[in-house]
């Protein structure tokens, strides 16, 4: 026969005390690994201008800059994976003022052998820059589009997927 025991109310108290802060640092610790890890910047460089002002035709560069936070990487654009890291890749809404001229190409990723997935790797730390040159088919342009990656850190052994949104407008 089972004996019921009667359990003092505080250690009801204690007992949700403890769940509530188990809780709390969890979510805390969950709201880090959300945080950005990067600063990203976007600027056009024109080519070949012959003046200052954009017309119909002219080539331009959109230069996307990521300034990462210490101990992260950014997985380039520039190789294949169909598992383990996974590129950065670009997405750009169709629009009628511009397209595209070839795909984007990375500026001096870093390469490496990923010893998890045993595949060869091309990435950024601390600063990451990849261009895409577009030629303009109105002067007045408007360039959005998404960027989806990873970044990741392996000191803290964590990957965390990402999505920005980028937008290019005339100055």
């Amino acid at each position: 026969m089972h004996t019921v025991r009667n359990i003092p109310s505080s250690f009801y108290r204690v007992y949700a005390l403890v769940v509530l802060t188990f809780l709390l640092t969890g979510a805390r610790h969950h709201q880090d690994s959300e945080e950005p890890v990067a600063q990203w910047k976007f600027t056009t460089f024109p080519t070949g201008l012959k003046e200052d002002v954009l017309e119909p035709g002219d080539l331009i560069d959109l230069v996307f800059t990521a300034t990462l936070d210490k101990e992260w990487l950014l997985y380039s654009s520039d190789f294949k994976a169909d598992i383990g890291p996974q590129p950065t890749t670009f997405e750009f809404m169709p629009d009628d003022t511009f397209e595209l001229v070839g795909g984007v190409q990375p500026v001096s990723p870093k390469w490496k052998q990923d010893k998890t997935w045993d595949v060869k790797v091309s990435y950024f730390t601390p600063k990451a820059e990849f261009r895409q040159r577009v030629r303009l088919l109105k002067a007045d342009y408007g360039i959005r589009g998404v960027i989806q990656g990873q970044y990741c850190s392996e000191k803290k052994g964590l990957c965390v997927p990402f999505q920005q949104r980028f937008g290019f407008s005339v100055p």
